[in-house]
Order: C-alpha cells, then sequence, then structure tokens
C-alpha cells in the first residue's frame, strides 16, 4: 500500500531489518564444540558426496573430542575444554584446508563447495571476543546476536539478544 501511494520507493526495501526478537532460533554459542563438529561434520559429508577424497575426515576424533568438551566444562575443568577445542578447531582447519586444495584446480567443483567453505571458513577462528561476523548455525546463518544475556531480560544496552540480517 505504501509502495503504491508513494509513500516508499523501490530502493527503500532493498534492504529490510527484521526483528525475531520472539522467535525462538536453535542457535549456539560460536565458541560452543558442537558447532565446530557439525561444521567438520557438514563438510566431511559434502567432500564425500562430491567425490573429494580427503586424507583423513576425523569424524570420530572429533566426535570424542565434542564429548569430552561437554564433561569437562560440566566438572568446571576450562583449561582441558580449551585444549579439546583447540584440538578441534584444528581439526577442522585442516579439512578446510584438504578441501580448498583439492579443489583448486577445478573450478566446476570449487563453485560447489564455495557458499560452504566462505560460511565456515569463520568458526575456526571465532571466540568471545572476536567482533568480526559470527556463525551461529549452519542452518541459519543469517543470524546475529546483538546483546547480551537472556533474551527475556533487558542487557545493558537496551537491546534484545537475537535479530537476523536481512
Amino acid at each position: 500500500m505504501a509502495h503504491k501511494t508513494g509513500a516508499i520507493s523501490t530502493t527503500d526495501l532493498e534492504r529490510v531489518t527484521v526483528d525475531t526478537t520472539v522467535q525462538l532460533m536453535t542457535i549456539a554459542h560460536p565458541t560452543n564444540a558442537r558447532l565446530v563438529h557439525r561444521v567438520l561434520e557438514k563438510l566431511v559429508g559434502l567432500a564425500k558426496r562430491e567425490g573429494v577424497q580427503l586424507r583423513q575426515s576425523y569424524i570420530r576424533v572429533a566426535k570424542r573430542t565434542a564429548l569430552l568438551i561437554g564433561r569437562y566444562a560440566h566438572t568446571h575443568q576450562f583449561r582441558r575444554v580449551r585444549k579439546a577445542l583447540k584440538f578441534l578447531r584444528t581439526r577442522l582447519g585442516r579439512v578446510i584446508r584438504y578441501i580448498r586444495r583439492k579443489t583448486a584446480f577445478f573450478p566446476a567443483l570449487a563453485d560447489r563447495f564455495e557458499h560452504m567453505l566462505r560460511l565456515v571458513s569463520w568458526v575456526p577462528r571465532q571466540d568471545q571476543r572476536t567482533r568480526a561476523p559470527k556463525v551461529y548455525a549452519l542452518h541459519a546463518p543469517e543470524v546475529e546476536c546483538i546483546g547480551e544475556g537472556k533474551a527475556v531480560h533487558r542487557s545493558s544496552s537496551g537491546a534484545r539478544s537475537v535479530l537476523s540480517r536481512p
């Protein structure tokens, strides 16, 4: 209606911000071992589907490490958590490099991996203090956190906790 009456133009609709603070989202903390493990599983699965032979997939050791991280965090063994998370991120970085090396000379294959590699390249490097865009969930990469605390409580800045990117 506003477009028909001339109140807004088409250029005003190029970018729309949608507030989804009241909508429940299944997202993980950006330093979560489960997120790193999930990314590793997705990349290895995509490589298998596309016929890219990896030297190692690290699926078994990654699953075991992700389970151990949960146990360590529960018992407040945070040094072990950091060490195991570093191990997990290193394995993810290796798989990303394997895939980039294998697809470098095949442009058609590289195009199929491009979106996923661009999305997951943030995951091994992101931590709590990183100001760069973070990946919270592979199924909803547009989700970003703009506040602190839980969505039902006001944060110190007055903003709610989850907004989605356009």
